[in-house]
């Protein structure tokens, strides 16, 4: 049966993984900077909890074939860690990946709502670096509903749900950061809200991509791929922000 790794799962295992190997010894971060002479590079290894193939690592006949290659049957981990879970899975079987995973995902939303409350007009100016160079949209407009309304339009994830409700504990923060860069920079919210829009725009032309995959990649675009947590709270704080007073995104 030949693998297939659909990208929406893709990004929500690294997202909701920051990046990092679940095992709480390692916590490795699984993406290389990139560099004037080299891309960014994933650097991770996707585990199955149940094998892929009949006769591999905890390999389950009855669990269904449809769900081998999503995020509910991988765990993300650095390329040592995976080899000694396959290398002994007697120690590592299928419950023991499913606390790991479960326990990691935890671990990194504590860790991430902790770094929220530490957010300042400092880690939002890092966030933001380099987004707001956009010329300004005249046709921006700030329809709004409320985020409830744009959750359950978009169909997202009870875990996207909390994500958003995370960043919004700093909206307050956001809103007066983005005014106080206004006063200087006549127009700098509508380039804002235009680089977030024209990301927008090319990842749903990317028909592999659901609506949580697509706010992940808009988390990355948003604290401009930092792997640190209160540069990615601050990044979700201004995603949120941005998700609650204009369409930047909606179907």
């Amino acid at each position: 049966m030949s693998r297939k790794y659909p990208q929406s799962d893709i990004k929500i295992l690294y997202g909701l993984a920051a990046a990092r190997c679940a095992f709480p010894k390692c916590r490795h971060e699984l993406v290389l900077e990139g560099t004037s002479a080299d891309k960014t590079k994933q650097i991770g290894k996707i585990a199955h909890i149940v094998a892929h193939s009949q006769g591999g690592p905890r390999s389950d006949p009855t669990y269904p074939k449809h769900k081998l290659d999503t995020y509910e049957n991988w765990l993300l981990l650095c390329p040592t860690c995976h080899d000694t879970v396959d290398a002994h899975e007697g120690k590592h079987d299928v419950q023991f990946l499913r606390n790991l995973k479960i326990e990691h995902e935890r671990w990194v939303q504590e860790t991430l709502n902790d770094s929220m409350s530490e957010v300042t007009f400092a880690e939002l100016e890092v966030a933001i670096r380099g987004i707001a160079q956009q010329k300004a949209d005249k046709t921006v407009g700030f329809t709004v509903i409320t985020p409830d309304e744009k959750i359950a339009k978009n169909q997202l994830s009870d875990a996207t749900r909390a994500m958003i409700a995370m960043g919004l504990m700093q909206g307050s923060q956001v809103k007066a950061y983005l005014e106080s860069v206004e006063q200087s920079d006549p127009g700098f919210i509508n380039r804002l809200i235009a680089g977030f829009k024209e990301k927008y725009i090319q990842l749903i032309s990317d028909a592999q991509l659901n609506s949580d995959a697509i706010f992940e990649d808009l988390l990355d675009f948003s604290c401009g791929s930092a792997t640190d947590f209160r540069t990615r709270a601050a990044g979700l704080a201004l995603l949120s922000h941005l998700f609650e007073t204009c369409e930047v995104f909606k179907k």
